[in-house]
């Protein structure tokens, strides 16, 4: 039987260590699935890869609170059916706030009057603002905000064009690990928005699911066994980052794991976490809508 061809979009980042894993072991090939590759550089124009199917399944790297945005503007049309990211006071790390190592940034309090960059996208725009104002600064008056693609980020700081930034692994370990930039908040999802925060999730159009059900559980099953190997020994898969994210081999070391939680490990508590998301992005007018996100998270025995 011909293998069945399978859109799949991802980002370079750590959020999407499982795909990496499954290109390597093969994985989607031995279910019978013909993996086609997009590597999108910005989470933005990613999620709109779906709302164009031009993308069916984002395994694992696609931001989860610009997927809920899109889904709240056009119902009915993406699932997530797992999270990546990092959780206050833990290993698992995902964002950070960083400056570079002379700069006189000690807090987020020091943001005001400066110009900070941030991951493209409704989502980390909306985090920005609403760290920003709850440190008492108004980021409407009191900032300058830049949307930054990955590649871009910390030659930006590094270079001056932006006094701090916020942005997720593995950026953050990268040029902490040169000497290039220092954390002034580590984990800054987690600690100032919700915890966990998850950074990242796994996507599939509605569409797909409705279409072609078997092959999204044989998704769903080779991603189960993948983050499953990813929790339990995450420094066996690390090395995949100096392929797929071009993250320096002396740099390797010090990369943050995630946490990665497939949908049959996703708990009330992390539903409640993203809930917060959803809560946070209605209050701040992202959304037109407010919803509940078991409403838009699929598991494996949803789909017949």
């Amino acid at each position: 039987m011909a293998a069945e061809k399978v859109v799949m979009g991802w980002l370079p980042a750590t959020d999407a260590l499982p795909y990496f894993v499954a290109l390597e072991e093969k994985a989607f090939e031995k279910v019978g699935i013909e993996v086609v590759d997009r590597k999108f550089t910005s989470p933005t124009t990613l999620v709109d890869g779906f709302l164009s199917n031009q993308v069916e399944v984002g395994p694992y790297g696609t931001a989860p609170g610009i997927a809920l945005a899109a889904e709240a503007q056009n119902p009915g049309t993406l699932k997530l059916f797992g999270f990546s990211g990092g959780v206050a006071d833990t290993d698992y790390v995902n964002s950070s706030l960083l400056v570079k190592p002379d700069s006189p940034i000690k807090a987020i309090s020091d943001l005001k009057g400066k110009k900070i960059g941030h991951m493209p996208g409704i989502q980390w725009r909306t985090n920005t603002k609403y760290i920003l104002r709850n440190a008492g600064i108004d980021p409407d008056k009191d900032v300058v905000l830049a949307e930054l693609a990955l590649n871009v980020q910390l030659p930006a700081v590094i270079s001056g064009t932006v006094d701090a930034l916020i942005t997720i692994e593995p950026m953050g370990s990268m040029g902490i690990a040169s000497g290039d930039v220092r954390a002034v908040v580590t984990n800054v999802g987690a600690k100032y928005i919700t915890s966990p925060w998850f950074g990242g999730g796994a996507v599939m159009t509605t569409k797909f699911i409705k279409e072609r059900p078997e092959t999204a559980r044989k998704i769903m099953l080779v991603l189960r066994e993948i983050t499953d190997k990813i929790q339990a020994n995450f420094d066996q898969y690390r090395p995949l980052l100096a392929k797929y994210v071009g993250v320096p081999e002396a740099s390797l070391p010090v990369v943050r794991k995630l946490i990665f939680r497939n949908e049959r490990d996703v708990d009330e508590t992390d539903l409640r976490s993203e809930q917060n998301v959803i809560d946070m992005l209605y209050k701040e007018k992202v959304i037109p809508v407010h919803f509940e996100i078991k409403d838009k998270f699929v598991r494996l025995g949803d789909i017949k």
